[in-house]
């Protein structure tokens, strides 16, 4: 792999932990969910599909460093009727962010924004048996932490893509488009001090693409897609109950209702979403 790319963020977290200034009001805290997952409609690609996967889900605080991923294993249950049986298994995110209060070591708040980070966003996914490339994108830019009403505290964040591979398409190998993406966990309503229901979620619209940039592109690609994952989750201490809606436009770059291959691409519409969660 020559994703060399990447090591801009090993230097820039070496750096970084060098000039970072003590904790003040930050409190260090990392936490590891295990997530079964059940997805019906789900998008990615130009088909929707249905598939039981597992994730494991992770992240937390520590001083400078604010970070949050999840690893996906597809097909989990090896079932002959999964549209994903026999195809690519592993997924990954990696989202780190660096604050910039602490490499600056200034209060960089104003207004409803709380703080600054350089934001990152590493994707893999793996190669499908019929294809010879992934997904390997890293996505670099500006982050913050805003006071939305009624949402609160909530990560917004301005991207660059870097994409390296993109299962074949013509925006590999160089910088191509941004994502502006918002995530946000509020509690709705408490039955004691650790069991709660909340609503979380989170929102991605990539835009700017070069792409498309073929005669098979112009049909069946975009330069832009949008998709927003709406959850309402039951908290408890050690396991969680969730169900999710998330709504998607021509997601991943693929233009809805095209004829591919003798059947419609179908991009654009409503995925479901139902876990059940382990907390470590």
């Amino acid at each position: 792999m020559h994703f060399i790319k990447y090591s801009l963020l090993a230097s820039l977290l070496i750096t970084t932990s060098l000039v970072s200034k003590e904790p003040s009001e930050i409190t260090n805290s990392s936490w590891a969910n295990l997530n079964l997952y059940r997805g019906i409609d789900q998008r990615g690609g130009p088909y929707t599909f249905n598939d039981t996967y597992v994730e494991l889900e992770f992240g937390g605080r520590y001083e400078w460093l604010d970070m949050y991923g999840y690893i996906d294993y597809l097909d989990v249950l090896n079932d002959p009727n999964s549209d994903k049986h026999a195809q690519e298994n592993f997924f990954a995110d990696f989202e780190p962010r660096i604050s910039l209060d602490y490499l600056l070591q200034q209060d960089l708040s104003f207004g409803a924004v709380d703080e600054l980070f350089l934001a990152f966003d590493l994707y893999y996914g793996e190669a499908a048996p019929s294809m010879n490339k992934g997904l390997k994108v890293l996505w670099m830019g500006v982050g913050s932490n805003i006071n939305i009403p009624w949402l609160g505290l909530s990560g917004v964040n301005l991207y660059a893509r870097y994409i390296d591979e993109n299962y074949g398409a013509s925006n590999e190998g160089g910088f191509d488009g941004y994502d502006l993406h918002i995530n946000w966990f509020k509690p709705l309503y408490s039955f004691s001090d650790k069991k709660f229901i909340a609503f979380q979620g989170y929102a991605d619209y990539e835009f700017g693409s070069k792409m498309p940039q073929n005669a098979f592109e112009e049909t069946y690609r975009t330069g832009d897609s949008f998709q927003s994952y709406f959850g309402f989750w039951l908290h408890d201490e050690k396991w969680a109950l969730g169900y999710g809606l998330k709504l998607c436009n021509n997601m991943t770059q693929w233009k809805d209702g095209q004829n591919l291959n003798g059947k419609m691409t179908d991009t654009t519409g409503a995925a479901h979403y139902f876990n059940v969660t382990y907390k470590f």
